[in-house]
């Protein structure tokens, strides 16, 4: 598909005119990532914005023991890296977490646009404040819950937009799922087996089945 179709579909560009999209959708770089092959890391000055036209990405911090800890995970639709106009470096790494297409857009172009279309800067600005709100969620969870209210938070915020809300399938590993959660995957192991006992939800392969909507809401309160 041509970046052009692609870009005036997407929200963050929602009211710019044709001749801005057009001048974007001529700078756009389109890469190509395989499952797990990093997109960037936190030591690479890369000033780009990244739009997903399809696949998974997942935004993480490592230290230097090679533990991780993923901050954010998005799919088909979404932007990322949108420090790109403010920071030469990224403050996290991406990796793709499947086969993934993505388009790049250098700052300088972004900046040019944006100082023309004030629209562009104001729907970038929602963007981040609903990253701050979902950073601050994150931050309440590993800091003040334990592993099963975590996961409870995780699956409900999951399936609220989902067609089927029953069912989730994130796409990735559990081992995946337990560096969201900051936890091992030992220790997610142990969570999934004691819900699955307590029939509140049940695990095949990746998949979980959520059986107790109202039990694993009330799990998220730590009841």
């Amino acid at each position: 598909m041509d970046p052009y179709d692609i870009l005036k579909y997407i929200p963050l560009f929602e009211g710019l005119p044709p001749k801005h999209i057009d001048a974007l959708a001529g700078c756009a770089i389109q890469k190509n990532y395989s499952s797990g092959q990093t997109i960037f890391t936190d030591t690479q000055e890369d000033r780009a914005l990244y739009f997903i036209v399809w696949g998974r990405v997942k935004i993480y911090k490592a230290s230097v023991d090679g533990r991780e800890q993923t901050i954010f995970l998005f799919g088909p639709g979404e932007p990322f890296c949108l420090t790109a106009l403010s920071d030469e470096f990224s403050p996290a790494s991406a990796m793709a977490l499947e086969d993934t297409r993505i388009l790049m857009f250098p700052a300088e172009v972004l900046e040019d646009v944006a100082r023309k279309e004030p629209s562009l800067l104001f729907n970038m600005l929602l963007v981040m404040s609903r990253r701050l709100k979902e950073s601050l969620v994150l931050i309440e969870a590993l800091s003040l819950k334990e592993i099963p209210q975590r996961l409870a938070s995780f699956l409900v915020h999951s399936q609220k937009q989902k067609r089927d809300p029953d069912v989730f399938d994130p796409g990735f590993s559990h081992r995946e799922l337990a560096k969201i959660l900051g936890a091992t995957p030992e220790t997610l192991s142990r969570v999934l087996k004691k819900l699955s006992i307590e029939g509140i939800l049940s695990v095949e392969g990746r998949k979980i089945t959520i059986h107790d909507h109202a039990a694993l809401k009330e799990l998220t309160r730590g009841s």
